[in-house]
């Protein structure tokens, strides 16, 4: 950069003068600069809050109104060894008798020993002869109804090499070497009367595996027996759906499973949802009453670089606590939650057994809280754990009807939340704030910060362009003097 040397004519720090004219100037971008600010910082709370709020939908609201949450079993097998329990949401509650008689099995072939120096590693080509170039054929079926499937092996093929083909043969089909036994061994994977592996092919390879030709056949596969509550049933799998219980054979025996409504995994779903919403809505009366920070603006560099670095995160926080007072769409997500769960606000629940929380014993405590709900009864209430748990008693005794107005609650609710998602002109899908106008806002601000900058580069411009005129004319000024000095000395 040139060296500029200023007020050369006139004695004055034009440089200065001008810096500080632009000072001035430049206060108009500040206001929009701290707006920008102002903004910025709501969006990010707000994507924040977006994120709590999108979660606690996807999560708690739905489990909250769906229907499973309030029909978990409890589950038990009196001889696990026999008979175990899957997942079985659809059990019919009571007890059923198993007793197993015969326990599902799959087809196996087992090769006769290769010989002591055989290894995984040993080729075709030391097992049997072939001819040069020659390939010979190895075939398997898992059933009678099925076709073969082919390979072909080369001399160069080794154990480990056929062993791969064979499982690629792309057949439930399992195959292996035991280096120990020094055996082949195959297996279906699937189990069931139908299960019949049968090996085909050449005959020399065959029986160089260990299939001669009286070992071409596997054993026959088995369906399970057992007989529930009275009735014999077979299945071809060990994995097996009966009245709605989804089971597990074991073994042969006998079992008694019992099903129960599981009162507890219930009561403690509900009671974390509730325990959720009082953490949300305790956020939502925070952020949105909220003490006012209209006093405070964001601060400038130069008023950051004035302030200790604590003064100035107490500032820019007090700024940042205020963002949502008083926010419309955050207000109106507590009260859908709030109306809805403490008023039955837009949900019907007339000819319910249980017309509304309160008769569940989900109560409100004091009006400064809010609408956060308790459960009178729960250990965990320090008020109210010394009163009758009726929502407990209630899952007990009536859990449809617990169901019935949990779910209705909860699908006014969900609907709401959906709908304030839906993507418009203001925000986008899957979001509860504008995002899309604070965006534009945004844009908006950085064009006319732009706008400002093009003018301050006209106006230092012009101001230096009318300083340099300023002193062109004071330095013709003192020229014309010192001309004027010199001709009238000449005269003396």
């Amino acid at each position: 950069m040139a060296i500029q040397f200023t007020g050369m004519a006139s004695g004055l720090d034009t440089s200065s003068i001008i810096s500080d004219l632009m000072k001035v100037e430049r206060t108009k971008s500040e206001k929009i600069t701290k707006q920008k600010t102002l903004v910025e910082w709501k969006k990010d709370a707000w994507k924040a809050m977006n994120s709590k709020l999108y979660s606690f939908y996807k999560t708690e609201l739905f489990n909250f109104k769906s229907a499973s949450t309030y029909n978990k079993k409890s589950l038990t097998s009196s001889n696990t060894s026999a008979v175990a329990i899957n997942s079985s949401p659809n059990g019919i509650k009571g007890s059923h008798d198993i007793e197993v008689t015969a326990v599902a099995k799959g087809s196996f072939l087992t090769g006769a020993s290769l010989g002591s120096t055989v290894t995984s590693s040993t080729t075709m080509g030391e097992l049997v002869s072939f001819a040069e170039g020659e390939t010979k054929t190895l075939q398997v079926k898992l059933a009678d109804s099925e076709e073969y499937k082919e390979i072909s092996i080369s001399a160069s093929d080794t154990v480990s090499s056929t062993i791969t083909k064979l499982n690629g043969l792309g057949i439930d089909m399992n195959a292996s070497f035991d280096n120990n036994f020094k055996r082949v061994f195959l297996s279906t994977k699937d189990t069931g009367a139908d299960a019949h592996i049968t090996v085909n092919g050449d005959d020399s390879l065959l029986t160089a595996l260990g299939f001669g030709s009286s070992n071409r056949v596997g054993t026959a596969g088995q369906d399970a027996a057992f007989i529930y509550n009275g009735t014999s049933l077979t299945s071809a799998s060990n994995e097996i759906s009966v009245n709605g219980l989804s089971l597990s054979i074991k073994g042969i025996g006998s079992s008694t499973i019992s099903v129960a409504q599981d009162t507890e995994a219930i009561y403690q779903s509900v009671k974390s949802f509730i325990t959720k919403y009082n953490e949300l809505i305790t956020e939502i009366n925070e952020k949105t009453g909220a003490a006012s920070a209209k006093d405070y603006d964001p601060l400038t560099s130069e008023e950051k670089e004035a302030m200790a670095e604590d003064e100035v995160k107490l500032w820019e926080d007090k700024i940042k606590s205020s963002l949502f007072r008083n926010d419309q769409k955050l207000g109106d997500l507590g009260d859908i939650l709030r109306n809805t769960l403490t008023t039955n606000s837009g949900v019907s629940t007339s000819g319910f057994d249980f017309t509304s929380l309160s008769t569940l014993g989900i109560v409100t405590g004091n009006y400064t809280e809010k609408g956060l709900l308790h459960i009178e009864g729960d250990e965990d209430e320090a008020l109210l754990g010394g009163k009758t748990n009726k929502l407990r008693n209630a899952i007990e005794e009536n859990p449809d009807g617990v169901m019935e107005l949990m779910t209705a609650l909860g699908n006014k609710i969900y609907t709401e939340f959906g709908n304030k998602m839906r993507s418009s002109s203001l925000n986008s899908a899957l979001t509860f704030y504008n995002d899309k106008q604070l965006d534009n806002q945004l844009k908006d601000y950085e064009e006319k910060l732009a706008l400002l900058e093009d003018r301050y580069d006209a106006i230092e411009s012009r101001y230096s362009k009318q300083f340099t005129a300023m002193e062109q004319a004071i330095q013709q000024s003192n020229s014309t003097s010192s001309w004027l000095s010199q001709q009238l000395g000449s005269f003396q």
